[in-house]
């Protein structure tokens, strides 16, 4: 009798479970719902992503070195990017919701852990918590974002995407500044960590209830016939991972897009710093560079994803990475006051932006939506190599004792981007 009553109970809650995890319709009834859980989602991702405002105290309390300062943040960005490609498979099998929901209590442990810092007297223990659990909860969550909404929106890809990943560029313009100037100040780094593990926590949680995958069909039966316009980018075909990593189209794609963050991942490690040492900013002045950057960065993603829908992505893309180009190879020679270094920051959070934003797009429509976790995932995994640039910058700094030769070293790069992108478009007719 004990048997049968814990077996229908168990049944019970499994079919709860699956009726919370699991579902074809958004929240509401509206799949703009589904574009709010993405936001909420990358936002969380992008709160534990702003680094920066932890290299000076870390320093300052450890007798740290920058390059060793950055290295939670270096393996936390590899780590991310290499978690999107299964993350990407296994969202597609067993749904977003259960997957954010992991993802929620990873944040959790990761920054729970890395608070425990004074107490565990290993230097390495932020790398384990903050870099490699921390670096896991964000692929994990940001895996489900692109993929979910793109499959919503087949008439405005580029909008609904870029409106989706916004949160993560806008976190670092919300939460640097407070960390900096309230949160660090008066809770010390260990109570900081533990801020940040609540907020990602509940709010990651929170959003998992929002982002869900339609059906196939879900415009036909809930919204009625759509008229696509005619840039919406419609995918030419469904092709899955191993066929895509065959094809010089997707190599092309991912180098471009390697080439372009190099120089944004690099100027998000050094830029509090550079407004340290060159423009001798004090700590709380120091931090309003790195927020317009991250004001830019989030902004800037709909104005692109809008953009792509009406002249293409690659044109948008182009007039983008030639701003941040002229401002990369400019910045050590013309970039020594606090007004010119804001507009130097707003300039450059226009590139990680419009990349964030339009890469996934442009994965979609060459390779189509189908296996579109797994396909970004493997774009995603350029993104990963570029955080080489967040280790390669402080130490070119400590060696040389100048950020000139990685800023210049970035324009060049982004240069090649740029003609990387008009290859792609001459050969294959992308707009």
């Amino acid at each position: 009798m004990i048997c049968k009553v814990f077996c229908l109970q168990y049944c019970q809650i499994r079919t709860y479970l699956r009726s919370f995890m699991q579902t074809d319709r958004p929240v509401f009834g509206t799949r703009w719902t589904v574009v709010l859980g993405g936001f909420l989602v990358s936002m969380m991702g992008g709160l534990s992503y702003s680094w920066g405002v932890f290299v000076e105290p870390l320093g300052k309390h450890f007798g740290w070195s920058k390059s060793y300062s950055m290295l939670p943040m270096s393996v936390f960005m590899v780590v991310f990017s290499i978690t999107m490609i299964p993350a990407g498979r296994i969202q597609e099998k067993y749904g977003t919701r259960w997957m954010i929901t992991l993802g929620a209590f990873l944040f959790l442990i990761a920054n729970s852990l890395s608070a425990m810092l004074r107490i565990v007297a290993f230097r390495g223990w932020l790398v384990l918590t903050y870099g490699v659990i921390g670096g896991l909860a964000c692929g994990i969550t940001y895996s489900c974002v692109a993929p979910s909404i793109r499959r919503w929106f087949p008439d405005y890809p580029g909008l609904a995407v870029s409106l989706g990943v916004m949160g993560f560029g806008l976190a670092s313009f919300i939460f640097a500044p407070l960390k900096a100037q309230v949160i660090i100040p008066k809770f010390g780094l260990d109570g900081t960590f533990v801020v940040i593990a609540l907020i990602t926590f509940v709010i990651t949680l929170i959003a998992s209830r929002l982002v869900v995958f339609p059906t196939d069909q879900w415009h036909m039966h809930i919204y009625g016939a759509m008229h696509l316009p005619d840039r919406t980018g419609m995918v030419r075909s469904n092709i899955p991972p191993g066929q895509m990593l065959r094809k010089s189209l997707f190599w092309l794609i991912w180098s471009s897009f390697l080439l372009s963050v190099y120089g944004s991942l690099l100027i998000i490690g050094i830029l509090p710093s550079y407004g340290f040492e060159v423009v001798k900013l004090s700590g709380g002045k120091a931090a309003i560079p790195i927020s317009l950057f991250a004001l830019s960065n989030g902004l800037c993603r709909p104005i692109a994803g809008f953009l792509s829908d009406k002249v293409g992505i690659l044109n948008v893309l182009s007039v983008v990475f030639l701003l941040q180009a002229a401002t990369f190879i400019l910045f050590p020679f013309l970039i020594t006051s606090f007004p010119a270094l804001l507009v130097a920051a707003i300039v450059l959070g226009l590139g990680i932006g419009a990349s964030l934003a339009l890469y996934p797009v442009l994965t979609s429509e060459c390779f189509g939506v189908e296996h579109l976790g797994v396909n970004y995932g493997l774009v995603f995994s350029a993104y990963g190599f570029g955080a080489i640039a967040i280790q390669g910058g402080a130490y070119l700094r400590d060696r040389s004792g100048s950020y000139t030769i990685s800023l210049i070293l970035a324009g060049v790069l982004t240069l090649i981007s740029i003609a990387i992108l008009y290859r792609i478009r001459v050969i294959y007719k992308l707009g």
